[in-house]
C-alpha cells in the first residue's frame, strides 16, 4: 500500500505542469542510459573474458594432440621391439621352439555354437 501511495504522490507531482514532466522525463531517460551503458560494460567484459578462455582450451586441444602424438611415437611396434632386444636381451624363438597344438573336433563345435573362441 505504501509503494502505491508514493507512485500516485509522485504522479501528482509530475502532473502538476509541464517542467514537472520534463524532469521526470529527463531522470527516466538518465536511468535508461545508465543501464545501458552498465549492460554494454558487463558485456564486453564477459565477451573478452571467452576470448580468453576460447584460447586456453585451444592451446589445450592442440597439446592434447601433440600428446597423443608423442605417445603413439613411443607404443609404436618398432620402438617396442628394438627395446625388447637392447634391453631385455629377448629374441624370436627359433624353429625347434615352436609347438603346434590343434584343437580337438570338441572343443572347435562348441566354441562355433556358444560363439566363442578358445
Amino acid at each position: 500500500m505504501k509503494s502505491l501511495s508514493l507512485v500516485k504522490s509522485l504522479l501528482r507531482w509530475a502532473c502538476v505542469g509541464w517542467p514537472g514532466r520534463v524532469n521526470l522525463l529527463l531522470c527516466l531517460v538518465l536511468l535508461s542510459s545508465v543501464g545501458v551503458i552498465l549492460a554494454s560494460y558487463e558485456t564486453r567484459a564477459l565477451y573478452s573474458r571467452l576470448q580468453v578462455e576460447e584460447h586456453v582450451s585451444d592451446n589445450l586441444d592442440s597439446e592434447y594432440e601433440r600428446l597423443l602424438l608423442e605417445q603413439s611415437a613411443w607404443a609404436g611396434y618398432h620402438r617396442v621391439d628394438q627395446l625388447a632386444r637392447e634391453e631385455l636381451q629377448m629374441r624370436s624363438p627359433g624353429q625347434a621352439n615352436f609347438v603346434l597344438m590343434r584343437r580337438s573336433a570338441r572343443m572347435v563345435s562348441t566354441a562355433a555354437v556358444e560363439g566363442r573362441q578358445e
